[in-house]
């Protein structure tokens, strides 16, 4: 994840904390990010960690803070912004849990019925070879030319079907996993 991602994300997190708190720790991890030498396009997250958890962080320094204001202030806004800051590192828990087990799972639901499909072509390919030696072979004992012929024709025709699918199954497998570790790679770049 870049710098420009990071920060949104991190922005997105932190709407609910109070502007100014909020501008002051996004302004923060922009200069830290600077400071760091991290370019526009380097790994923010190998860094910093990600922006969840630099949220949670803030979120706790913020809730500590305002709770430092209220023990001096004894104000009604400042315990209300304490109470509200308290309540929102509690409540994100539990949603973002079950949140992420539910995108996983999703995610392992695609990959195995991908393939799943991909392993049944395969197999069918093979089983139209097979058949098709076999009824190519099978041609030799039946009796009368053109039902030689036909059988002999089927079985090669059956033969070439499974070829074409197998090279067809070949090709998009190769497709997917170019694009599935094209994208790592370039992930790992960024």
């Amino acid at each position: 994840m870049n710098k420009k991602e990071f920060l949104k994300e991190l922005e997105k997190r932190l709407l609910y904390i109070p502007k100014e708190d909020r501008e002051d720790a996004l302004g923060y991890y922009e200069e830290y990010i600077e400071d760091m030498g991290l370019g526009e396009d380097d790994d923010v997250i190998s860094k910093l960690g990600t922006p969840k958890d630099v949220s949670r962080e803030i979120i706790d320094q913020c809730t500590q803070k305002h709770a430092e204001k209220v023990k001096e202030s004894k104000g009604v806004k400042g315990k209300f912004t304490v109470v509200w800051l308290t309540i929102l590192g509690f409540l994100s828990l539990p949603i973002s849990v079950p949140l992420a087990i539910a995108v996983l799972a999703f995610v392992i639901g695609i990959v195995v019925a991908i393939g799943a499909i991909l392993f049944s072509l395969f197999i069918s390919s093979i089983a139209c070879i097979i058949s098709g030696i076999a009824g190519f072979f099978w041609g030799i004992f039946v009796t009368g030319i053109s039902q030689k012929i036909f059988t002999m024709g089927v079985g090669l025709l059956l033969i070439g079907v499974g070829v074409l699918l197998g090279t067809l199954i070949l090709w998009l497998f190769r497709g997917i996993s170019n694009l599935v570790f094209r994208r790592k790679v370039k992930k790992s770049e960024e």
